[in-house]
């Protein structure tokens, strides 16, 4: 491999750099302490622990700079509190790190695609900044105006919603700067300075609620009252006390017990036989409207039945057929020689179909002619059609492409996700140029694609050995940690 530092070759085996002494494995143990600091903050992420999400992705790339999963986690993370800026910075060193298949280039074009969007990001920062301003010249009340229009412009502005949660503090609105600290701890739910803010609203709403508590009872009370609280008249002297014995009045009791004696009666006699009688109906109509049910769930149940054995019957005739067309096959492929025969007919037959046939499809055709076996063109039959093919394509065995084509055509196949075909035109290129490292990541990344991890484990490994300071080897080192 080359070495990072001064760009001698060098073996894996050593570890350091015979020229200019650098050690190899240090550089892999911080790029195994980022990516381990990146998956930290990818965890803190997805709970929406946002803050130590940052913490954690800007440890990774004091580790290794050019870790662009972590950058572009950071724009992301960044963007998602509301610092644009910031965000936009990230993905611009992202992309100078990374060209090609780099998410950060989608995030910044689908920000500049929308420039109404960009505009409102940038007049919230702008309207921030200017309530800053105001808020720290005594203009709390512009502020205030300038703050609220800045987090109606973006909603997600952390710092913003803070800003104006203080300015309802110091202005004795707890309750509208709770609400605004909530917010924010929507967004980032542990935010430490929205927790410290929070604590000290529950704090301060706390101490109002006793200072009025305490104004309500001294303003709400009369001297005269205050004064008989303390037992003591104007003078300091007490009061007459006068003890009178209540005498017992039996009238209130026996009017007491004849009413509720009459209550009684009144609900037994009249209250309760209506209440029979109309339970005794609601029963009536729950179990007629119960049987209705019943009998109509037994129908459904015997035709769902019905069509389950009439599935059952198909499913069993299809199996048949499947089974015959099986054996069609396995003949056929006897028939004309093997597998790689058939393969050539199939492709064969699919350009009879198109009035004529591209350089590419009659590259493609001598790649399957190629590879037919002697063994398989032994049976008369195959070698009947193999001649017959050559026939139709007089220059099928001169054609050439180069190797930029042939990757073209299987980029385009793979940005349709088409990785089966995509697979076999890396292939085809990369057999033609085998040191082009672009070759090699685009053929790797559809072995894992297509989870075939060996072959894109072993292709990562020869791009790593091959091309230690090549544009993709950030992110295959990545690939291969995660297979």
């Amino acid at each position: 491999m080359i070495c990072p530092k001064c760009g001698a070759n060098m073996t894996l085996k050593k570890g350091t750099c015979s020229k200019c002494g650098y050690d190899i494995e240090v550089n892999q143990k911080t790029r195994r302490i980022s990516c381990y600091f990146y998956n930290q903050g990818l965890a803190k992420a997805k709970v929406r622990d946002l803050s130590g999400a940052a913490d954690m992705l800007n440890r990774a790339l004091k580790m290794s700079k050019k870790n662009v999963d972590a950058r572009n986690l950071l724009g992301l993370v960044y963007f998602e509190m509301g610092e644009t800026v910031q965000a936009i910075h990230e993905w611009i060193i992202s992309k100078s790190f990374l060209q090609g298949n780099n998410p950060a280039e989608r995030y910044l074009n689908i920000l500049q695609s929308n420039p109404t969007k960009l505009d409102n990001l940038n007049g919230a920062i702008r309207k921030y900044n200017s309530a800053l301003d105001l808020a720290q010249h005594d203009g709390a009340d512009l502020a205030l105006i300038q703050l609220k229009k800045a987090v109606s412009l973006n909603p997600k502005f952390i710092r913003a919603w803070q800003l104006l949660a203080l300015l309802y503090m110091r202005a004795g609105e707890y309750e509208y700067a709770r609400k605004c600290i909530k917010r924010t701890l929507a967004i980032d739910i542990a935010n430490t300075t929205s927790i410290r803010y929070l604590k000290e609203i529950r704090e301060l709403s706390r101490q109002g609620k006793q200072i009025q508590l305490v104004n309500s009872e001294t303003d709400g009370q009369a001297p005269a009252e205050l004064e008989d609280r303390s037992g003591k008249g104007r003078n300091g002297i007490l009061p007459a006390f006068r003890y009178e014995e209540d005498k017992p009045d039996y009238r209130i009791f026996l009017s007491l017990m004849l009413g509720v004696f009459l209550g009684i009666m009144v609900v037994f006699f009249m209250v309760v036989p209506g209440v029979k009688s109309g339970m005794k109906n609601d029963f009536k109509s729950t179990q007629a409207e119960y049987a209705e049910e019943l009998s109509g769930y037994l129908s459904d149940i015997d035709s769902l039945e019905k069509e389950n054995q009439s599935l059952q019957s198909k499913i069993e005739l299809q199996e048949i057929d499947l089974e015959a067309l099986n054996d069609e096959l396995e003949e056929l492929g006897n028939r004309v020689g093997g597998v790689n025969m058939f393969r050539l007919i199939s492709y064969y037959l699919q350009l009879q179909e198109k009035e004529s046939a591209s350089r590419m499809e009659i590259f493609i055709l001598q790649k399957r002619m190629n590879a037919v076996s002697e063994e398989e063109l032994k049976n008369e039959a195959a070698k009947g059609i193999y001649d017959r093919i050559q026939e139709a394509y007089p220059d099928v065995m001169t054609v050439t492409m180069t190797s930029s084509e042939l990757f073209e055509q299987g980029l385009s196949l793979y940005d349709a996700k088409n990785y089966e075909e995509a697979l076999e035109f890396f292939q085809y290129s990369y057999e033609k140029s085998a040191d082009n490292e672009r070759n090699l990541y685009y053929l790797g990344r559809t072995y894992q694609l297509l989870d075939q991890k060996e072959e894109a484990l072993r292709t990562y490994n020869e791009y790593m050995e091959r091309f230690p300071e090549g544009q993709y080897y950030d992110a295959v080192y990545n690939f291969a940690a995660e297979l």
